[in-house]
């Protein structure tokens, strides 16, 4: 069981803390209520787009990179459905230095033009290579659309389609991240060689000054139950002859959410099959 104590700053921003003197580092990761799942049908791909785009310079920061790693520092993020999540990790005397970095570009990222060109040509090369280029690559961006019908995990993170990330301007950038880029749709964690009050002094000091937004409930489209197989035959210039099939699931609060993620594990050995959350 891990230990951890936790609070809350006047603007929203969660923290959570663990502390554990037997180590020389820190790390510290902040999650962002913002996915996939949060983007217009028409406007796909823009929470990974913004994984990328935060690495492109802040206010303050031209380069995120540089400063954290001439402290001894390494970084990386992820894109979900639900969340978007960064995180690093530094030796605990520079953790400053982590809450330096992330609080600049919380607070308002450059919107440099060439940035947003630069990081779109990336992810337009990498929805190409991974998806379009490969064998079997557009399996999963085929497999969603026929699993929902209703609900926005019917696209992938990389985005529905190609055409909505070449797309996107620069007001479309400015809006996304100043809906979802906020304090209170943020949550804190902290854990190392770190203590309590240590954090809650740096959290005021470099999170607190960023004000929060008046957040618009989510409101999702609820994803009819299915009553009968859909299929779906795809002819392809492919090595061999394949077969995917997937059930929907109980989403992550229900009672039998780890009864059933276990389950597809287990069914999962060797063979590909996937349980897909509704």
């Amino acid at each position: 069981m891990i230990a951890f104590k936790e609070f809350q700053l006047a603007n929203g921003l969660q923290v959570i803390v663990h502390e554990d003197s037997s180590v020389q580092i820190a790390v510290l990761n902040i999650l962002y209520d913002v996915g996939s799942r949060d983007e217009r049908p028409d406007k796909t791909g823009f929470a990974h787009l913004f994984e990328h785009l935060m690495f492109g310079g802040s206010v303050n920061i031209p380069n995120y990179d540089e400063p954290l790693q001439r402290v001894g520092g390494e970084n990386n993020a992820f894109t979900s459905t639900d969340i978007t999540n960064y995180y690093l990790t530094v030796p605990a005397a520079n953790i400053e230095t982590g809450f330096w970095l992330e609080s600049d570009r919380m607070l308002s990222l450059s919107f440099d033009p060439q940035v947003l060109e630069v990081q779109r040509k990336v992810v337009v090369e990498e929805f190409k290579q991974r998806y379009l280029n490969q064998p079997y690559g557009d399996v999963w961006l085929k497999l969603r659309a026929l699993a929902y019908k209703k609900h926005p995990y019917q696209w992938a993170t990389i985005g529905k389609e190609i055409s909505h990330i070449e797309e996107a301007t620069m007001d479309d950038v400015r809006s996304f991240f100043s809906e979802h880029y906020v304090p209170n749709k943020a949550i804190l964690v902290v854990a190392g060689n770190v203590t309590l009050e240590q954090v809650k002094q740096l959290s005021e000091k470099w999170f607190g000054p960023i004000p929060s937004v008046k957040i618009t409930p989510r409101s999702l489209p609820l994803e009819p139950k299915q009553v009968a197989k859909r299929t779906e035959t795809v002819k392809a210039k492919v090595p061999a002859d394949a077969l995917y099939m997937s059930w929907h699931m109980p989403g992550r609060f229900h009672e039998d959410y780890y009864a059933i993620d276990l389950l597809s594990d287990i069914l999962s050995r060797g063979n590909q099959v996937d349980c897909i959350m509704p």
